[in-house]
C-alpha cells in the first residue's frame, strides 16, 4: 500500500517535456482506487433453480461495479440435524456453480470454490471435529474437481475457499497446532487436485476482543506453513461487532492481522459488511457505512470483498421471500455504491491520477479528490536530484475535482510536476468539539461542600477550541493501543479502563497519536493528550455554574453518574447515564479522570489560556468515581494523586488539539520511554549530551512551538529562541 507520509508514494507525478519533444506529454503514477473487488455468494435452495441467463444478469451487475471476483461460500453444508446438503448437481443437470464458472470464463472473472461448511454446534477446535471436517472438505474438493474442473475446463477457477471461520483469537498452543495441521491437510488435498491454487479463509474477531498483539502473535503462529494463501478478515473495521457502529480509529485487528500476514507471506484481504442488523434481521447496508469500513481498513488491506452481493446489493434478481422494501433497499444500496465508488474514483489515501492540457502558454493540471482533501503542487527540473519545490500557484476545487494553472517555461527543456496529498485531520466520531470561551473555574466560597484541594473561583478564558472524548477511555480502547488491559474490573471491555497511572495515560496518548498519523487521519500539528484542568472543567460545566452540569440537586445525580449510591461498588460501561449539555458522558462519576496539570494554587486574577502549575508532587484528577459520594462528583471538585499511582477508580479521557496549544506538548515519545516526571531524562534519552543525532521518527515533533532546547543541543533551525523555556509539565528539557 502507498502511505500518505511518503513523498513519492503519495504524489502523482506529471512529466512535462517542452523543447525536447516539442509537445506536451505526461505520465502519472497509478492511483490506489478503493472499491470492492468481489463478493461472496451464499447459496439458498431457490438459487439452484436460477437459469444461466439469470446468473448472467446477477454477475453482469457485479461487473458494472467493477468487481471481478466471486467466492462461493460453500458447495456442501451440514444441516442442524447432522445431515449434509450438497449444491453440486450431477453432470449434465443445470448447476449454479457451473453457470457462474461459464460466465466468468468469458468475462475475466475469478472464482473461488468453497468446500464444506460445518454446523456450528461443535467443539470447533476439538481434534475429532477437525479430523472429520478435514476429511469432508477433501471429499468436497474431489467432487468439485470432478464436476467442474477436471481437464482444465474453467480458466476462471482461482482457488479454494475453506468455510471454516475461526471466530476467536484466544487459542491455546495445542489448539493452534491442531488448527494449523487441519489447514495443512486441506491444502495438501486441494493441491493434489489443482496444483498451487491458493487456499483462503475468512476469520472473525469474536466479541471477547482479545488484545490485538495477541491476535498478531496467534495468527502469525497459525498461518506459518499452514498452506493458507489468503486471509479475508471479517468485521475488518477491527474493533466492534456487526451490530455496532464502525470505529475508524486505530482499526487494531486489521493492523494486527496485516502484520501476521506480512510475516507469513499470506495475502491480506478485507471481507466488508454489505449488511446491517435491524432487530433480529439482516438487511441491506448502505454506501456511507461501507465507506467508513474502507476508511478504517485501507492502510492495511490488499483487496476488498463483501458478504454478499446477491443478498444485499443485487438490483435485478430477488428471492421470492423478500419484501418490496428489502428489494428497494438493495437497489438503492447498489445505486449509491455505484455513484460513490464506481462512477468516480474513490482514492483518498494515495496518489491522485493527474491529467494535463496546454493552451495559451499555460499548463492546466487536474486531478480528482473529495471535499476536504488538501494537496500541494510541486515541481522539479531534475528527477535524479530528488529536490522538489512547491508551486505558488493556487489550487482551485469544486469539491471533487482539483485544478491548477501554471505558466510554461519555454527555455526549460524539461520540467516535472507532481501533486502531493497532505494529511487531513479526521477526528473520530466519538470526540466532541469544544469551542473557545470563558467561564468561572473553581468553587464559590459559599459552597458548603468545598474541600481543601478545590480552587477558589477565578475567571478563565480559553482562546482556542479542542476536541474531547465523548466517553472515558474504555478497556477496549486501551488494549487496542497498548496491547494489555490493566483494569481491576474486567469482563466487559466497554467499561472505562482503570488502574492506569498518569504516565501510562500519557503513553497511550503518544501511541495513539503515532498510529493515527501513520493511518493518515492526523496531521503533524495535532496530538492526542490529556486535558488540562481548565479544559476538563470548561467542557464538564458546559456553560453551567452549578454543582453539576445539570443543576444543584444531588438526588438527580443517579441519572447522570455512577457513584457510591448506585454503582453496586464497581464501574459500569461508558455512556449509560445521561450526558452533560455538550454531549459528554460520565463527567460525573464512574471513574476519576487524570488531567495534565500538577496540583497547584489558583491565580489571583483572570487568566487567559491557563497553563497550570509547572511542577509538584501530584497530578490532578477530576470527575468523581463509582466508589465516592455525590460531593466528590461536583464539577469543581479536585484532588491530587501521585502520577505513578494506580487505583481501581482512576481512568482518563483524551483531548485532540494542536501540539503547541496552551504550551502543552504532544506527550513523550513512546520509544524514548520517559513521560512526565523525568526531570531531564527525556532530553537525555533522546538527545545525547552535546550531540544531535536526530529525533526518532516515531516520536513526532519533540517540541511544542513555544519551547526550545539550547542551540548546542538542537539545530538552530529548530530553535525559536536560544534560551531555556520551562515547560508546563515540569520537564527540564534544556538540561542534560
Amino acid at each position: 500500500m502507498m502511505h500518505v507520509n511518503k513523498l513519492v508514494g503519495s504524489a502523482g507525478i506529471l512529466a512535462w517535456g517542452v523543447l525536447a519533444i516539442g509537445v506536451l506529454t505526461w505520465s502519472a503514477m497509478a492511483s490506489p482506487v478503493v472499491r470492492l473487488n468481489g463478493s461472496f455468494v451464499q447459496y439458498h435452495d431457490e438459487m439452484q433453480g436460477w437459469s444461466a441467463a439469470t446468473w448472467g444478469a446477477v454477475l453482469e451487475q457485479m461487473k458494472n461495479l467493477k468487481m471481478d471476483t466471486v467466492v462461493i461460500q460453500m458447495l456442501v453444508r451440514e444441516n442442524q440435524n447432522g445431515s449434509l446438503h450438497s449444491f453440486i448437481k450431477p453432470s449434465g443437470e443445470p448447476d449454479a456453480t457451473e453457470a457462474i464458472l461459464n460466465w466468468a470464463d468469458t468475462n475475466d472473472f475469478k472464482v473461488f470454490l468453497g468446500l464444506y461448511l460445518s454446523n456450528w454446534n461443535h467443539d470447533m477446535t476439538g481434534s475429532t471435529f477437525l479430523a472429520e471436517t478435514q476429511t469432508r472438505m477433501a471429499d468436497v474438493a474431489q467432487q468439485a474437481w470432478e464436476r467442474y474442473l477436471s481437464g482444465g475446463r474453467h480458466r476462471s477457477f482461482a482457488g479454494w475457499y475453506l468455510p471454516y471461520e475461526p471466530w476467536t483469537a484466544a487459542y491455546s498452543p495445542a489448539e493452534i497446532n491442531r488448527l494449523r495441521s487441519f489447514f495443512q491437510g486441506v491444502e495438501v488435498a486441494c493441491r493434489g487436485l489443482s496444483g498451487a491454487k491458493p487456499l483462503a479463509i475468512s476469520p472473525f474477531i469474536s466479541s471477547v476482543r482479545p488484545p490485538p498483539c495477541d491476535v498478531e502473535r496467534i495468527y502469525t503462529e497459525l498461518l506459518n506453513q499452514s498452506g493458507i494463501g489468503i486471509v479475508m478478515l471479517q468485521d475488518s473495521v477491527g474493533a466492534q461487532q456487526w451490530e455496532s457502529n464502525v470505529v475508524r480509529q486505530v482499526s487494531p485487528y486489521a493492523q494486527a492481522m496485516q502484520r501476521a500476514c506480512a510475516a507469513t507471506g499470506v495475502q491480506f484481504w478485507a471481507n466488508l459488511e454489505s449488511f446491517k442488523i435491524e432487530g433480529a434481521s439482516y438487511v441491506p447496508g448502505n454506501a456511507a457505512r461501507l465507506r467508513q469500513q474502507f476508511d478504517a481498513t485501507v492502510p492495511f488491506v490488499e483487496h476488498f470483498v463483501t458478504f454478499d452481493f446477491v443478498h444485499y446489493m443485487n438490483p435485478v434478481v430477488f428471492l421470492s421471500a423478500w419484501s418490496q422494501d428489502r428489494r428497494q433497499r438493495m437497489q438503492q444500496f447498489f445505486a449509491d455504491y455505484k455513484a460513490t465508488f464506481v462512477d468516480q474514483d474513490y482514492a483518498p489515501w494515495g496518489a491522485p491520477r493527474i491529467s494535463a492540457s496546454s493552451a495559451g502558454g499555460h499548463i492546466t493540471i487536474t486531478w480528482p479528490g473529495a471535499p476536504g482533501d488538501q494537496f500541494q503542487a510541486q515541481f522539479t527540473t531534475n528527477l535524479a536530484t530528488g529536490d522538489w519545490w512547491p508551486l505558488p500557484t493556487g489550487i482551485v476545487t469544486n469539491g471533487f475535482q482539483f485544478t491548477l494553472v501554471e505558466e510554461m517555461v519555454p527555455q526549460q527543456s524539461d520540467c516535472f510536476f507532481r501533486i502531493q496529498r497532505l494529511p487531513v485531520l479526521r477526528p473520530p466520531d466519538d470526540m466532541v468539539w469544544i469551542a473557545p470561551g470563558s467561564f468561572r473555574m473553581g468553587t464559590p466560597a459559599t459552597d458548603p461542600n468545598v474541600t481543601p484541594n478545590e480552587l477558589p473561583q477565578f475567571e478563565v478564558t480559553l482562546t482556542y477550541g479542542f476536541w474531547i472524548g465523548q466517553f472515558e477511555v474504555t478497556q477496549s480502547d486501551y488494549q487496542n493501543v497498548m496491547c494489555l488491559n490493566p483494569a481491576n474490573f474486567t469482563g466487559n471491555l466497554n467499561r472505562p479502563v482503570e488502574r492506569v497511572s498518569w504516565h501510562e495515560a500519557m503513553e497511550f496518548c503518544a501511541r495513539l497519536t503515532q498510529q493515527e498519523r501513520q493511518a493518515g487521519r492526523l496531521t503533524g500539528s495535532h496530538v492526542y493528550r490529556l486535558p488540562t484542568e481548565a479544559e476538563w472543567e470548561y467542557a464538564t460545566r458546559a456553560g453551567t455554574t452549578n454543582w453539576f452540569s445539570f443543576g444543584n440537586d444531588p438526588t438527580a445525580l443517579v441519572n447522570y453518574a455512577w457513584y457510591s449510591a448506585n454503582s453496586s461498588a464497581n464501574p459500569h460501561p461508558v455512556g449509560q447515564r445521561l450526558a452533560n449539555p455538550w454531549g459528554l458522558s460520565d463527567v460525573h462519576g464512574n471513574v476519576f479522570e487524570w488531567c495534565w496539570d500538577w496540583i497547584g494554587a489558583a491565580p489571583s486574577q483572570p487568566v487567559t489560556d491557563i497553563r497550570g502549575a509547572t511542577n509538584g508532587s501530584y497530578r490532578a484528577i477530576r470527575g468523581g468515581a463509582w466508589s465516592f459520594p455525590w460531593m466528590n462528583c461536583r464539577s469543581s471538585w479536585r484532588v491530587g494523586y501521585p502520577p505513578s499511582g494506580r487505583t481501581a477508580d482512576v481512568g482518563f479521557r483524551i483531548v485532540l488539539a494542536p501540539a503547541g496549544q496552551n504550551s502543552v506538548s504532544a506527550t513523550g515519545p513512546p520509544d524514548c520511554r520517559c513521560f512526565g516526571d523525568c526531570h531531564g531524562t527525556w532530553a537525555r534519552a533522546c538527545l545525547p549530551k552535546g550531540k544531535y543525532r536526530g529525533w526518532p521518527s516515531s516520536c513526532g515533533s519533540p517540541l511544542p512551538e513555544d519551547k526550545s532546547f539550547r542551540s548546542h543541543q538542537w539545530p538552530a533551525r529548530r530553535c525559536q529562541r536560544d534560551r531555556y523555556n520551562a515547560s508546563s509539565d515540569g520537564h527540564d528539557r534544556g538540561r542534560s
